[in-house]
């Protein structure tokens, strides 16, 4: 009797449903975008909803993940993952001691480096790579180098490689005239990228452009398709402090533009909770 009532009870219960691997690729059109600085605050984001995060430097041109945290003594990341990964031979195990885990958190970084291998790169390692990663982790969160489509470097067949598998491209711009104009002028590169593309504004000042969101949004309506979903405001206070003293910028007050913005697109953007206050918070910047 006990037994037929309690399995009625369980097959009324569903299982829960566990959210799918997810690659996130950071690129920008341009360089000094602040691109690095968004990527790691989405991850510790993510990091801080209890996901699994792994964090990887992808932009070989300029590693900076590391520097970011302060962190001198590192494995050997990145190039050496792709590296064992060319010879068909990447795992878990692999990728654990190629990376670090931050604090006592649920986040693990892989850092970056100038040395590719010295063997070209097979698109089916980077593949592996990935894999191996969503066998892990909830959510990969890639710091790669800028949109060159045109260029044949190494770097750029790297960042293209992972553009054309990861799930979502997080495209960061600066938010000034300049900024505009490189993105208007890779907007073509923009759209041919087989990911769903968020679009962030970074370093809103409405000293540099008056009522500055308002404006950005006119000229996007006006000479694109493309549609922000987050509006990251100058926050030097915050910022500055988060590099200084190798905390990020999750990690510090809760009052900072920047942090409430970017809270408000993970959570409304990546983490899919749309209708809440969150998506408001990362549009108004």
């Amino acid at each position: 009797m006990l037994d037929r009532l309690a399995k009625s009870i369980t097959s009324r219960v569903s299982p829960r449903q566990l959210p799918s691997p997810v690659v996130i690729a950071i690129t920008s059109p341009c360089g000094s975008t602040g691109k690095t600085t968004v990527a790691i605050n989405i991850a510790l984001e993510l990091a801080a909803e209890k996901a699994r995060v792994l964090l990887i430097d992808g932009d070989t041109n300029g590693p900076a993940v590391a520097n970011h945290f302060l962190i001198t003594e590192q494995p050997a990341g990145l190039a050496a993952a792709l590296r064992i990964a060319n010879q068909q031979r990447f795992d878990l195990d692999q990728l654990e001691r190629l990376s670090f885990q931050f604090q006592k958190s649920t986040l693990r970084i892989m850092p970056g480096s100038q040395d590719l291998p010295s063997q070209a790169i097979d698109e089916s390692a980077i593949a592996m790579l990935l894999d191996t990663a969503r066998s892990g982790f909830e959510y990969t969160v890639i710091d790669l180098g800028c949109l060159n489509p045109s260029s044949e470097s190494r770097q750029d067949f790297l960042t293209g490689s992972i553009l054309s598998l990861a799930d979502r491209t997080v495209l960061v711009c600066l938010a000034d005239p300049i900024g505009i104009f490189r993105l208007l002028s890779a907007e073509a590169s923009i759209k041919s990228l087989p990911s769903s593309i968020d679009l962030v504004m970074n370093r809103v000042r409405n000293s540099v452009i008056a009522s500055a969101r308002r404006e950005i949004g006119i000229t996007l309506q006006q000479l694109s398709s493309l549609e922000p979903k987050a509006f990251l405001p100058d926050d030097p206070v915050h910022i500055d402090q988060a590099v200084r003293t190798g905390i990020p910028a999750t990690s510090l007050s809760r009052s900072g533009t920047f942090r409430q913005a970017l809270t408000g697109f993970v959570r409304a953007e990546l983490l899919g909770r749309k209708g809440q206050l969150d998506s408001r918070v990362a549009k108004l910047g």
